[in-house]
């Protein structure tokens, strides 16, 4: 069968749109239009990063019906959003993302941690994003599946200049919807192509804002190892967490500037 399994609803008007969605949210009190000036998005997938950033930050929460917390940041004079707690993956990356962008968002920076494929990859090194293998279903529903999805170049340029000398590689990654079926065989194929880590949501957002005509850019840091003798966790290390607070940095530089 093909995926998706009717290939020609790329060329079909959609039944659902987010803007309608939103709509639904005002009615029920979930969302208040007159307190969103928004026009950037950091989307935060670790808990422990999100909950640190509002200890760290002046932080105003948002009303908004999706899954997660939403905070504006209050240096950016309302126009930027952190976005977190929502889960992992991307499904939920992919719904986050179509509900900033119907709230008028125009560039939104994925922070995410990563699988390092590649045997000099080590524990805290920060990747920018340039393309994915699409392994995940939700990037085949927004843009078909032969045709390669990557960041916007304006964008990741920038964020590369933020990153300065804390940026370690730029290349490809793995996204995957079963981290607990990733297997020795796409190990060594997806390393052997040069691509550089796994993770679980870049192809479908890529394909999201793609579709959308939105901005996108994404940065991952390594946060754990795979090798055909199995799986090293390093969430807690303290360069992982380090290279975190420094990708947040390096996105919040990044689309605040010339704002």
């Amino acid at each position: 069968m093909s995926f998706p399994a009717v290939p020609a609803k790329h060329f079909s008007p959609e039944i659902i749109s987010a803007d309608t969605v939103l709509e639904d949210w005002e009615k029920r009190g979930l969302f208040e239009p007159t307190s969103w000036n928004i026009e950037s998005a950091v989307l935060i997938y670790d808990r422990r990063l999100y909950r640190d950033l509002l200890k760290a930050h002046e932080l105003k929460a948002l009303p908004f019906g999706a899954a997660g917390a939403y905070h504006e940041l209050a240096a950016s004079d309302g126009r930027l959003v952190l976005a977190g707690e929502f889960g992992v993956g991307a499904p939920a990356a992919a719904i986050v993302a179509e509900s900033l962008i119907a709230c008028g968002v125009r560039e939104i920076i994925s922070l995410g941690t990563a699988g390092g494929l590649q045997p000099d990859l080590n524990p805290g090194e920060i990747v920018l994003v340039t393309g994915a293998v699409r392994d995940d279903g939700t990037s085949h529903h927004y843009i078909q599946s032969e045709i390669a999805v990557a960041p916007d170049q304006s964008l990741s340029d920038r964020l590369e200049l933020s990153l300065k000398q804390s940026l370690s590689k730029a290349g490809r990654v793995w996204t995957t919807d079963a981290p607990f079926r990733e297997t020795i065989v796409e190990l060594q194929t997806h390393r052997d192509a040069g691509v550089l880590a796994v993770e679980m949501e870049a192809a479908a957002l890529m394909a999201v804002c793609e579709l959308r005509d939105v901005a996108f850019a994404s940065c991952v840091c390594v946060s754990d190892l795979l090798t055909e003798e199995g799986w090293q966790a390093l969430f807690s290390a303290t360069q992982v967490r380090q290279a975190l607070i420094t990708m947040f940095d390096a996105a919040v530089e990044t689309l605040m500037e010339n704002k």
